[in-house]
């Protein structure tokens, strides 16, 4: 599968915040599903026009919260 570049970049930054990527696959438009090995059943959406470096900090911290559990 091609990966766009930007999801791979993204995808080094989960990883060195201690996340582990399992699986990557595209939806629709710019979009792909990430599924984590931290909360399997809970798989994320994210973008390839990430614009700002504070976006890619708020899916980090959100990622954080849901694999404690804090976030339903």
């Amino acid at each position: 599968m091609n990966i766009p570049r930007a999801i791979r970049e993204q995808v080094k930054e989960y990883e060195k915040a201690g996340f582990h990527v399992m699986q990557v696959e595209p939806r629709s438009g710019a979009h792909f599903k990430i599924w984590f090995a931290e909360f399997p059943e809970r798989p994320q959406i994210v973008t390839k026009n990430v614009l700002e470096w504070r976006s890619l900090k708020n899916n980090i911290a959100r990622y954080r919260r849901l694999a404690r559990g804090e976030e339903t």
